[in-house]
């Protein structure tokens, strides 16, 4: 059908083809009366040929869709038959498919999502409220043009509820699995609720960058959508306040009675959840806007301070110097040199902030170094790494859906990674092959060993997996939770500690067989855990702090110094530690983490890990493909 290009039907001239369906082949057409582009969707030939259903179908489609004027559905114009071939003439959309929005982003920013929402509710609101159910929501169904105006299209599957008899058969299983209701897939009866369904699906995938079930076996994603429940939002997006997880889980019920029965009640507990996000970021925003006033007035008085404290400095450096000269005090500065003199182990600070520039774009979540080589992890199950004298990374992308959370190596160059979707990848010899684990998907956050037969992984619903045998074989143990667990870290080969989502942190003293949780006073999420001896400190969302002094019996929290979620904790030495969180937060402390200060850098990038190599030089890597050098100087 291809060579409908370049040829006139009717006062259409056929420009293009836009796409192609299991129903028809859409061309992008020129309307020489009333000087417009637009849309014309042709029913596919053999269809035309074979089967007087699918023509019906057609003409119904074109109807039903007619009847449908808002701003927010692709508008039908007509319907044309030339040559025993049928068309649809419908609005023209300049714009791309939220599917391809989604590809190109990997996932889309809260707002974003909420933005899109509001429109899509609005039309498919609109539809139901004139008899019509859609029957097929889903990313590549929805266009957002170049003004960010949602549009709804492909209402070749609707169904009235009221009119026509439906010709394409609910028992058809009419639809797209990956967003499809349970009531679908049993080829139940479908209605409004089954949309909803639909949309809250398309509302996981925009968060997410994927659908709830996501496997590559379809009789799997079935089952899934008939059985099992999805991984909570906050799985993926741990900063996202909890009221969101809720709506998506009324959106997702397996049970219809038990979803939300209307779009306008899914948009009002939205546009509630917008209220509430909007608010927490206008705090956070107005909090640093009063910060900035205060610096500025403290600037001020503090340069006339400057001014005074300069002429003084001048006056006694003078009086000092003269002295100095006439006993012949500089000689002793034969016997050091001038460094030897300002060199300090109790504080740091850092020098240099250097960007090195990586060949992704992908979110970096895990990196190791000695300062020659490296490798990262990140998400599109990202791998890059570098060897010593090497000017160029290595770049390997395993699965383009998958995030890579963590890795571990081992001494003698065997690799694991893990990630979401219970993701398992063992690297021997130069070869990575995947390995299941687990027969549900979970995401795995964090991996590490004690030794190179001893190893903890943690995940969601409170997952504690334990190898003794280098990583080949895994078994669960119980953790008495069903918390998402962020990091492990080993004090010895019997003793260790977990954190955690809502304030946990468990403690196991029998190398990982039983796990006990400690009262941390907080509900925040937990997200990173260090320890130097008995002195620990455990961060997270909100800019949580917790430290303790006496191996983990006691935790208490420190003053708030940001409202930024913090992501990672490193100790340097007893004396120095560093912490990483989100739009480049870099904070320092040279008292064991009694004190914090921000260091301020052009970065905003979301930081999730940090890697110390034996020089000194500290290694930051986090979204954007960022990957940050920064060198310890002294003070």
């Amino acid at each position: 059908m291809d060579n409908l290009i370049n040829k006139k039907i009717e006062n259409f001239s056929i420009i293009s083809l836009l796409g192609k369906g299991g129903m028809g082949v859409v061309y992008k057409a020129y309307d020489e009366k009333l000087n417009r582009y637009v849309a014309i969707k042709v029913l596919n030939a053999p269809n035309v040929k074979n089967s007087n259903k699918m023509i019906e179908r057609f003409k119904i489609e074109a109807r039903n869709h007619a009847q449908l004027i808002h701003q927010n559905i692709v508008t039908v114009y007509g319907f044309i038959e030339f040559e025993s071939q049928f068309g649809i003439v419908m609005e023209y959309v300049d714009g791309e498919s939220l599917e391809k929005v989604i590809f190109r982003n990997h996932h889309l920013h809260i707002f974003d999502v909420i933005f899109i929402m509001n429109q899509l509710l609005d039309g498919i609101g609109y539809a139901h409220s004139k008899g019509f159910i859609h029957r097929d929501i889903k990313p590549s169904n929805i266009i957002v043009n170049s003004e960010g105006v949602v549009k709804i299209m492909d209402f070749g599957i609707s169904k009235s509820v009221e009119g026509e008899s439906d010709l394409s058969q609910t028992s058809a299983r009419i639809g797209t699995i990956y967003y499809m209701s349970p009531e679908q897939i049993k080829g139940k009866n479908v209605n409004k609720v089954s949309d909803i369904y639909s949309i809250g699906c398309t509302i996981y995938d925009m968060l997410t960058g994927r659908p709830p079930f996501d496997s590559k076996n379809e009789f799997e994603v079935m089952e899934a959508q008939l059985k099992e429940n999805p991984a909570v939002l906050s799985t993926f997006l741990p900063t996202i306040p909890p009221g969101l997880d809720d709506i998506i889980s009324k959106l997702l019920k397996k049970n219809r009675d038990e979803r939300y029965q209307t779009c306008s009640e899914v948009k009002e507990d939205i546009q509630q959840f917008d209220k509430i996000l909007r608010t927490s970021e206008a705090n956070y925003f107005n909090e640093k806007k009063v910060r900035k006033i205060l610096s500025k007035k403290k600037s001020i008085f503090s340069f006339i301070v400057f001014i005074i404290l300069f002429f003084v400095l001048v006056v006694l450096v003078f009086f000092q110097v003269k002295e100095f000269m006439v006993f012949k005090g500089y000689k002793v500065f034969e016997q050091h040199s001038i460094s030897t003199l300002f060199e300090t182990e109790s504080k740091i600070k850092l020098s240099n902030i250097k960007n090195i520039v990586l060949p992704t774009k992908n979110n970096l979540n895990s990196i190791l170094t000695d300062g020659s080589n490296f490798l990262i992890v990140g998400d599109s199950a990202t791998i890059l790494n570098k060897v010593p004298d090497s000017t160029n990374w290595n770049l390997e992308q395993l699965d383009g859906k998958i995030k890579l959370s963590d890795f571990w190596k081992f001494s003698n160059g065997n690799e694991i990674f893990i990630g979401d979707r219970s993701s398992f990848v063992f690297g021997f010899n130069g070869n990575r092959q995947w390995y299941s684990i687990l027969q549900k998907n979970h995401y795995l956050s964090n991996i590490a060993f004690f030794n190179d037969d001893f190893g903890i992984i943690v995940g969601s619903n409170g997952l504690i997996l334990i190898s003794k045998d280098g990583g080949k074989k895994w078994n669960e143990v119980e953790s008495d939770t069903k918390e998402l667990l962020f990091d492990v870290h080993f004090i010895d080969e019997n003793n260790a500690f977990v954190a955690g989502f809502n304030g946990t942190i468990l403690k196991t003293i029998d190398g990982g067989e039983n796990w006990t949780k400690l009262n941390t006073n907080t509900t925040k999420y937990l997200k990173s855990i260090d320890f130097y001896g008995e002195l620990g400190i455990c961060v997270g969302g909100n800019g949580t702090i917790l430290r303790t002094l006496d191996g983990g019996k006691n935790w208490e929290s420190l003053a708030e110094i940001t409202k930024r979620p913090l992501n990672k904790i490193k100790f340097i030495d007893k004396k120095n530690a560093i912490i990483i969180g989100n739009n480049g937060t870099i904070l320092l402390s040279s008292d064991s983490g009694k004190n914090w200060n921000s260091v301020e850098s052009k970065y905003f990038e979301n930081w999730n890990d940090i890697s110390i190599a034996p020089n000194g030089k500290i290694y930051i890597v986090g979204s954007n493909g960022k990957l940050i050098e920064l060198e310890k100087g002294e003070e």
